[in-house]
């Protein structure tokens, strides 16, 4: 019996050094803070229509195709949404992305991205 209790002991003290520096590498390791929150008051029409900016020309283009509620009250199929916008910004453009999903939002949109030129 006496050797089995020391097996035991053995054990669980192994495990309780196993569990304490687990819990100290968690404590110590820290979690990456997303940046800045995305600005919600940006309009449905913010930034500029614009053709392509050329690559290197440092513009930020932000791109949403999606689908939205149809504008006829019995129709079954969503409407398709494709919006191309130059902005002065990044943030701007992100929080034009927000509004736009949060407006069409009828089925998974199909490219939402901003893009520095």
């Amino acid at each position: 019996m006496p050797f089995m209790s020391l097996n035991f002991l053995s054990k669980s003290r192994v495990q309780l050094c196993v569990s304490a520096l687990s819990m100290l590498a968690l404590s110590i390791v820290t979690i990456p803070q997303a940046d800045a929150a995305v600005r919600k008051d940006v309009s449905e029409y913010a930034g500029q229509r614009c053709n392509p900016p050329p690559r290197g020309s440092g513009a930020i283009v932000g791109i949403f195709q999606g689908f939205g509620e149809s504008a006829f009250v019995n129709s079954d199929y969503p409407e398709a949404i494709s919006r191309y916008r130059c902005f002065q910004s990044m943030e701007e453009c992100k929080g034009w992305l927000y509004t736009m999903q949060s407006l069409y939002s009828a089925g998974l949109p199909r490219a939402v991205k901003c893009l520095k030129r």
